[in-house]
């Protein structure tokens, strides 16, 4: 299990694979946690860890 930083509402995750730890105790600073459970979810994984990175980099 790995988290996102970032704040509830502001991620495009039409898959829903990010589940919302925002109101839940947990390890880690983001409000989104993430669990890999087959390699296939992988690239679409990576393609919602490159839309974290272009919002903190504007």
């Amino acid at each position: 299990m790995r988290e996102l930083n970032t704040k509830v509402g502001t991620l495009d995750d039409p898959r829903k694979i990010a589940r919302d730890v925002s109101n839940t105790g947990h390890w880690g600073n983001g409000d989104y946690e993430i669990q890999i459970s087959n390699d296939e979810d992988i690239e679409y994984i990576f393609s919602l860890m490159k839309q974290l990175y272009k919002m903190k980099s504007i």
